[in-house]
């Protein structure tokens, strides 16, 4: 069996789409979508031996023969690349990712005030109502209480800076096969490519709960609520070997056998591209859960507190409560220590105060499905052999993410603030990411009858990069009103700025808090 091609399995799922444009698949799992979007949905398509399986495209690895002396019309002399997707492992990684990563409101981001030990009034110890999406180092005072609540919808567009909805996936070939050369050379196969369309959405409501312990220690609890959406569909695969026909005494043969969506089945000479091309939509598959999610526990601690100046340290620890198998979770614990240092400036003309902050920390988390690859059962012993689902999972890392951010409040007199941040992610230092890159191959455009004659071409698509780390980064730039007594609205939009790995462009924030 040629372990060569990573995107096979799914780009010949498609070969034989065009009849069955309308079809659909309802994955148990949605961390199972992408692959079961490239599973045949009936029989009697050809190279779909039953539903359920996944098809791919075939290479004669035979004994070593010249083109004219190889017995091509036999099954068994060919063989398949290991079914697997490479977009599957790195969607569902980064999925997993944006779950650890998506910033939430601040659980003590509200009004905070302090007895006066000498008359017992209750004075404000910020002159501003807190930042958004980032830590402020002051706590919120002995035995008092804060409840809050907020809500993000998350719709991820693109990868990598390609759309979701229009993904290529590429085998760049040039493996070698047991088909020779008149020279005796090995020859090579040809890049192919599939279509890949994916649509992704995560909604987070997260209700939270601060209590004082000390004056200077509190502690929060974040329960949230997940809506995770995902669909997806395969189309289009092309193999670019010219019209399958090209000349057996060629470096560059151009024959259908090196690379065939059909096996020992050659397409009609002069008439048409069978098991070269096969345009359209096989299938597709979509999934949507809602549930609770990963539970947030988070201590902090004020060590330095002045009166223009607060420094905390503390520590979130992320359990894995939620489904990870249907994104409401990563499926893995992750503890994530940080610090956190606020500013202020004494009051300027009209009440203006200026808040510079500043968090830094590093969060490490387990290992979960969602870090790890997803294969298909073999199901014949070949050969060929042949694959199809259910799929099975392995358990790899979750990313590691060292994020900081920097950014002020500016406060209007004591009920209006005004926060924007920088924030920066650098995922996978210690444990990368599964991840794509873009990549180019030369092949022979597929033409009816081109023969010897078919015009090269530079093909380009994703292939798989391994794990790597990559910097993402993000602007915040919110407002906070305070509406009655300690009750404070909340809103603000989180701006993507770069295009690196799973990318959500603008996002919108609404929270209501209440300090007791």
């Amino acid at each position: 069996m040629l372990y060569r091609r990573l995107v096979y399995p799914i780009a010949a799922v498609i070969a034989f789409s065009l009849p069955l444009a309308n079809a659909q698949t309802q994955a148990p799992f949605a961390y199972e979508v992408v692959p079961y979007s490239a599973t045949c949905p009936t029989t009697g398509v050809v190279g779909c031996q039953a539903p359920g399986y996944v098809p791919a495209v075939f290479t004669y690895n035979g004994a070593a023969s010249t083109i004219p002396n190889a017995d091509l019309k036999n099954p068994a002399n060919f063989g398949q690349s290991f079914p697997i997707s490479i977009l599957t492992s790195e969607l569902n990684a980064s999925i997993a990712t944006a779950l650890t990563v998506i910033p939430i409101a601040s659980p003590a981001s509200a009004v905070i005030t302090r007895t006066d030990p000498t008359t017992g009034a209750e004075l404000p110890v910020s002159s501003t109502l807190g930042p958004i999406l980032t830590e402020r180092a002051e706590t919120i005072g002995k035995h008092r209480f804060f409840v809050g609540f907020a809500n993000q919808d998350f719709h991820f567009t693109s990868l990598n800076g390609q759309s979701l909805h229009r993904l290529r996936l590429l085998d760049p070939g040039g493996q070698p096969t047991g088909l020779l050369s008149g020279t005796n050379q090995a020859l090579t196969t040809y890049p192919a490519t599939v279509g890949i369309g994916v649509d992704v959405h995560l909604g987070q409501d997260v209700a939270f709960f601060t209590y004082g312990l000390t004056d200077r220690v509190d502690v929060s609890v974040g329960l949230p609520i997940v809506h995770a959406s995902i669909s997806s569909q395969t189309s289009n695969t092309q193999i670019y070997a010219g019209d399958g026909f090209g000349g057996s005494s060629s470096s560059n043969p151009n024959c259908w056998c090196l690379d065939t969506l059909t096996p020992a089945s050659a397409p009609g000479k002069n008439l048409n591209l069978n098991g070269l091309v096969q345009p359209g939509v096989l299938n597709s598959a979509n999934k949507s859960s809602t549930g609770f999610g990963d539970m947030l526990v988070r201590a902090k601690g004020t060590l330095i507190r002045r009166r223009n100046l607060a420094f905390a340290v503390g520590a979130d620890l992320r359990l894995p409560t939620g489904d990870e198998k249907n994104f409401l979770g990563t499926g893995a614990t992750a503890i994530k220590p940080f610090l956190a240092l606020s500013l202020y400036t004494t009051p300027l003309a009209h009440g203006i105060v200026f808040s510079p902050h500043f968090n830094v920390g590093w969060q490490f988390s387990g290992k979960s499905l969602l870090g790890g690859l997803l294969a298909p059962t073999q199901v014949t012993a070949g050969p060929p052999p042949f694959f199809a689902q259910p799929f099975n999972s392995t358990k790899d890392y979750l990313p590691d993410v060292f994020s900081w951010a920097v950014g002020s409040e500016i406060a209007f007199g004591s009920h209006n603030t005004v926060a924007f941040d920088i924030l920066g992610n650098q995922i996978g230092l210690v444990h990368g990411i599964a991840n794509v890159t873009s990549a180019q191959s030369q092949g022979f455009l597929p033409a009816v009858g081109c023969g010897a004659t078919c015009q090269q071409v530079t093909v380009s698509g994703l292939v798989g990069a391994g794990r790597v780390s990559f910097g993402e980064y993000n602007g915040a730039f919110g407002y906070k009103a305070k509406i009655v007594s300690n009750l404070v609205f909340t809103f603000n939009l989180l701006v993507r700025f770069d295009n690196t790995g799973l990318t959500a462009r603008t996002t919108p924030l609404f929270g209501l808090g209440y300090t007791f």
